[in-house]
């Protein structure tokens, strides 16, 4: 038999491990600490599951000890191979034993298979749990192999070729019990019960031969005893039938307060159907109703926000006032200003300049195209940002017309002085050509300005129209409600909310009403019906003070009446016990002569299972001698093994204990042990071994030699070695 490989969901610290066991020697060599024990314990457990135990202590108790650090499913799966055929465990575990859940796997076809039950560990092996941990499953903290009834029932099978119904032990347990029953040192047996019998028969006889009886005084005492009783039953009768009434008063009550419950359940529902009333004031409105004044209050802001933009083109505003300042209040006119110009160009003397345009000209002209068209996208949008590209983009257009156009000059002419007067109002400078070109770029700015601020007066007008009238109505609209909310937006939330919740509320109430009804028809009682208070403890002890009394009464009246039977038959008793007497002594002598034959059996028996046990105690010696010489290089020819696997050395002419030898020595000792005790319980399917760190208290010496033992171990057993230090890998 070998492991194949397995995975541990949550065991201990490893969680969601994976491992892939190989023939012979499988070495895991981690620091402490790493979960070694844990995965060794989690080997063993797929095979005999995990114990219940009431110990508090984690290393008596592995269900508490290994439940999962991280949380999450409790096991895993293992695959084992035995006899050419490959099967999965799969093993989950809870806090209790009921929780744990248990599936056998045909690993190949992956479907569930009954060749072995939740006890594989046991089909498997012919060992329980604890026999397992005393062969093949070597933990560090229980190296020891001491001796127990299932490993002597498979060593005993072995040898003798017996079947599983061969026990020793059971028999003698068997015999033992019949010994107990027989005779005992407790005098419980069937002798010491018949000796008591004789006893009371022979007293019995000695009674009736001696002594008469007045049959009078047993009558009237038979009287007063059935006086009593009759007066006990009448109590017992009224406090019997106090504690049904209890029981109906429970009932009551319990009825009455759940009615109370649903009654304070309904009121709830009701005050809050009323405090969503007192919002509504009574008026009708629906969800659908609500969602509409919400997207009506989005426009609205909506709205505001653009008479907000529309009202605040700052830069308009600023711009416009600054020109106004330059004219002085003056703003002449277009056909004024270009009469100057005229008069100006004249005077001057100049001409156009000809020729091809210079190519940055064409790009301030496409550059004033593209600032314009981004304003007209953006005026519905981004007003005042809008109002700056277009101003921008006009400006750019009136510098582009200046450079081409500007001129050449030529012979100058005076200018008149109507011209001179006109151009000083705006600019001091004798440049008259330059000073008309910013009159007239300022004059173009002016007046587009002023068309940009009626256009914005004329969108404000047209929104404050439509805007008011949706205030109004959404105004007249949250009137009809009791609305305390800051916003518009928040009263109409607040509003939905109240709305849903009391739709809720009523089929809720509903419900509850529906509740009460059918409480109301399922008691039958008067569910308003004061209760009294009752001390049910002391009617309970009152009652059974008062069958204890009955009791006693009808005990004394039937030995009173059995006296008085005996007395009455007196001669036929005396007869009869006589005879009863001599039944009983032959009796005793049989039941003696049994206790004498089982006593004879059991000394036969222990003395057929020593001379059994000694069969393979020798086998054993031989396989302790083996392992001990390949460990340590000795050879142990003094060594002693006992029927109970208790080893000794022969010293000076004397035995002495594992005891007196260093702890190293004493694990060298248990190790060989162990691997002798598997060599005898396993001679045909060979078992995986486990062992965890078995090697710790070894010195270099042995441990060299241990490790070459375990790797010529590994060439005929599947060996798993766990170690927290390479020295001893």
């Amino acid at each position: 038999m070998k492991l194949i490989q397995c995975h541990i969901e949550n065991f201990g610290k490893l969680h969601n491990f994976d491992y892939n066991f190989t023939d012979g020697l499988n070495n895991l060599q981690a620091e402490n600490g790493w979960g070694k024990s844990t995965f060794a314990t989690f080997i063993k457990a797929m095979f005999y599951g995990l114990p219940v135990t009431t110990k508090k202590a984690l290393d008596e108790n592995e269900r508490k000890k290994y439940q999962p650090w991280q949380g999450g499913n409790f096991g895993g799966n293992l695959v084992f191979a035995v006899q050419g055929k490959q099967y999965k465990i799969e093993r989950f575990f809870g806090k209790k034993q009921a929780e744990d859940t248990f599936n056998l796997f045909d690993a190949k076809t992956n479907k569930k298979c009954q060749d072995f039950t939740q006890n594989v560990g046991e089909e498997l092996f012919g060992l329980d749990a604890e026999a397992f941990e005393r062969s093949s499953y070597i933990p560090q903290k229980a190296l020891t192999s001491n001796f127990n009834e299932s490993l002597a029932q498979k060593l005993n099978h072995m040898i003798q070729g017996a079947t599983q119904d061969y026990n020793c032990e059971a028999a003698l347990k068997r015999l033992d019990k019949k010994r107990v029953g027989l005779s005992n040192h407790q005098h419980t047996g069937a002798l010491e019960n018949l000796a008591t019998q004789l006893d009371d028969v022979e007293a019995r006889i000695h009674e009736l031969e001696n002594h008469g009886h007045a049959i009078d005084d047993l009558q009237k005492q038979i009287e007063l005893e059935n006086a009593s009783r009759c007066d006990l039953l009448a109590q017992q009768t009224q406090v019997r039938n106090q504690i049904q009434d209890y029981g109906k008063l429970q009932e009551k009550r319990a009825g009455q307060e759940m009615f109370a419950e649903l009654n304070r359940k309904v009121t709830a529902t009701q005050n809050q159907i009323q405090a969503c009333q007192s919002v509504l004031n009574g008026q009708q409105t629906s969800v659908t109703e609500i969602d509409s004044y919400l997207a009506l209050e989005k426009n609205i802001s909506a709205k505001t926000n653009a008479m907000q933009i529309n009202g605040n083109a700052d830069y308009v505003r600023t711009r416009r006032q600054a020109l106004e300042q330059y004219f002085g209040g003056k703003i002449p006119t277009a056909a004024a200003v270009q009469a100057v110009y005229n008069d100006v160009l004249r005077c001057c003397n100049v001409q156009r300049r000809g020729g091809k345009t210079p190519w940055w000209r064409w790009g301030l002209f496409g550059l004033a195209l593209v600032c314009v068209l981004a304003g007209a996208l953006l005026l519905s949008v981004q007003t005042a940002v809008a109002v700056v590209l277009m101003v921008a983009g006009g400006v750019l257009v009136l510098g582009a017309v200046a450079l081409t156009v500007a001129p050449r000059r030529g012979a100058e002419t005076p200018l008149p002085k109507h011209v001179v007067e006109f151009l000083r109002q705006y600019e001091a400078t004798t440049d008259y050509l330059a000073a008309i070109n910013r009159v007239d770029s300022n004059l173009r700015e002016y007046q587009n300005l002023q068309a940009q601020q009626a256009w914005n007066q004329q969108q404000t007008g047209a929104l404050t129209a439509s805007l008011t009238a949706e205030q109004d109505k959404l105004a007249a609209y949250l009137a009809r409600f009791n609305l305390n909310e800051p916003t518009a937006v928040d009263k109409l939330v607040a509003l939905k909310q109240t709305v849903i919740e009391l739709a809720n509320l009523q089929t809720q109430l509903t419900a509850e009403m529906q509740a009460v009804e059918q409480f109301k028809i399922a008691k039958n009682f008067n569910l308003n019906e004061a209760t009294v208070t009752v001390d049910i403890h002391e009617l309970q002890n009152r009652e059974k003070t008062l069958q204890s009394q009955i009791d006693a009464c009808n005990a004394r009246n039937t030995q009173l009446c059995a006296k008085i039977e005996a007395l009455q038959n007196e001669m036929l008793e005396l007869d009869a016990r006589r005879m009863e007497k001599v039944n009983l002594q032959n009796e005793r002598q049989k039941l003696t002569m049994e206790l004498n034959a089982v006593k004879s059996a059991q000394k036969f028996l222990q003395a057929a299972n020593e001379s059994l046990t000694t069969k393979f105690l020798a086998p054993m010696k031989t396989g302790l001698q083996k392992y001990l010489r390949m460990i340590t290089n000795h050879d142990y020819d003094n060594l002693n093994l006992d029927t109970d696997f208790n080893v000794k050395f022969e010293e000076y002419g004397q035995l002495r204990d594992v005891e007196h030898y260093s702890r190293g020595y004493q694990n060298a000792i248990d190790l060989s042990l162990r691997f002798a005790l598997i060599d005898a319980l396993y001679s045909q399917e060979k078992p995986f071994i486990v062992l965890d760190d078995p090697l710790i208290n070894l010195d270099e010496n042995k441990v060299a030699a241990a490790k070459a033992f375990l790797h010529e171990l590994a060439k005929e057993y599947q060996l798993i070695y766990f170690s927290c230090h390479a020295s001893r890998c």
